[in-house]
């Protein structure tokens, strides 16, 4: 199956660690150190202050089922935006969509229960048109129409002759070959806003402590902006408070667990358990409440050290940490600056009674990147004049990508 899905090896995040991944991994690490550079911040900046503008306008009060136009759309136009220059503002773009039906059909095929042949290998010695490798033609086929339609745009289309990622991998391109194809394993951070906002209903004792300290340094006459990063430390422990991608072993192995000896088998796929890491008491003392003041010393500072699976780890980890961390980091604190978000006192439309919130296993997807179920949420204002903040500085703020992102 995974021959049939990826026969050229371009899906090097999932696929097996080889020349393809090592090569993609050194481009993404030098795109990256620009992103450390704080050159894409004006860009995540202002899709934050458009996020605000649709919460805004609805009031959020039917936030989850604008998923797709909101948290889906300010997370990965932000990607594609820095990717391929292609801005997304309203959430029902072409490209954007496509984009999302993509990476969630790459996050269904990864499960192991995708294909009968990741259970019988054998099967795929049968020849012909068999359903797994009509249905993995189907996909490729909807897979390189988008990224072409993509690729086309950033290097010859509208945005040709800006600074993004697709330019970056061109630039990259060597005796390996073509590497532009390799740009498109950047994914979204939509599932930790939408845990983020699961938090704020279900634990919401902390959310006084991070909203003081952000008036304390950000006033109410403007809205957080990176430069105000270094001095909110609490803000900071809620990003470290929120999906693993399988492994495959390179070598025949033999682990030990509770004094029982198992074979792994070189090329078994290994599924690291992020839930029984990040459940681990002597590390998370009362792991399943939303604590962020746990990753903070008895002085208000973050402790040094800082260890999560939330990313991943080893050649598994998930490349674009350093942008995905800065679009979680500007979207949370400009949403608790500008809105109190509660639950929904609004009786649920389809057995009547008020909607009972949980947090539990039961309360998320299965799939590898588990994010909560449907749910409401209504996000009011703090005030009016947080409103007219968050409405003066989308009215005179950069819109145009081809000015936020630089020019090559």
């Amino acid at each position: 199956m995974e021959t049939d899905l990826d026969p050229m090896g371009e899906m090097w995040v999932i696929g097996k660690i080889g020349q393809t991944h090592s090569l993609a991994r050194k481009i993404a690490a030098t795109i990256m150190s620009a992103v450390r550079a704080g050159e894409t911040e004006p860009l995540q900046e202002m899709e934050a202050l458009l996020n605000l503008q649709h919460l805004l306008d609805d009031g959020g009060a039917d936030w989850y089922h604008h998923i797709e136009r909101l948290f889906l759309r300010v997370a990965a136009s932000s990607v594609l935006s820095a990717a391929f220059g292609v801005h997304c503002s309203t959430g029902h773009e072409s490209d954007l969509r496509s984009s999302l039906s993509t990476l969630a059909e790459i996050v269904h095929l990864a499960l192991p229960s995708s294909s009968i042949t990741n259970f019988f290998p054998f099967l795929d010695l049968i020849p012909g048109p068999m359903p797994w490798r009509t249905r993995a033609a189907s996909f490729r086929k909807r897979y390189e129409d988008l990224y072409n339609r993509l690729l086309d745009n950033a290097l010859t289309g509208n945005a040709s002759g800006r600074n993004t990622w697709a330019a970056i991998f061109v630039k990259e391109n060597g005796p390996e070959g073509d590497q532009r194809r390799l740009v498109i394993q950047f994914g979204t951070t939509t599932s930790c806003l939408q845990s983020f906002v699961l938090a704020c209903i279900r634990h919401p004792e902390w959310i006084t402590r991070a909203q003081n300290e952000i008036d304390k340094v950000v006033g109410t006459d403007r809205l957080p902006t990176f430069k105000d990063r270094p001095f909110l430390p609490y803000v900071e422990a809620i990003i470290r408070a929120r999906m693993g991608i399988p492994h495959y072993s390179t070598a025949d192995d033999t682990i030990e667990y509770q004094g029982q000896e198992y074979f792994l088998p070189k090329g078994s796929t290994i599924y690291a358990i992020s839930w029984a890491m990040e459940h681990d008491e002597s590390k998370y003392e009362d792991c399943d409440r939303f604590m962020p003041e746990r990753f903070l010393d008895s002085k208000g500072n973050l402790k040094p050290k800082y260890e999560t699976s939330a990313f991943g780890f080893g050649r598994r980890i998930c490349p674009g940490i350093p942008f995905a961390e800065r679009a979680l980091w500007i979207d949370i604190a400009t949403m608790l600056w500008t809105f109190n978000i509660r639950p929904s006192d609004k009786p649920d439309p389809v057995t009547g009674i008020p909607f009972v919130y949980e947090d539990g296993d039961a309360a998320f997807t299965d799939n590898i990147t588990s994010a909560p179920l449907n749910f409401p949420a209504v996000f009011e204002p703090r005030d009016k004049q947080r409103v007219e903040v968050a409405r003066r500085e989308w009215e005179n703020c950069e819109k145009d990508v081809a000015v936020l992102l630089p020019a090559q």
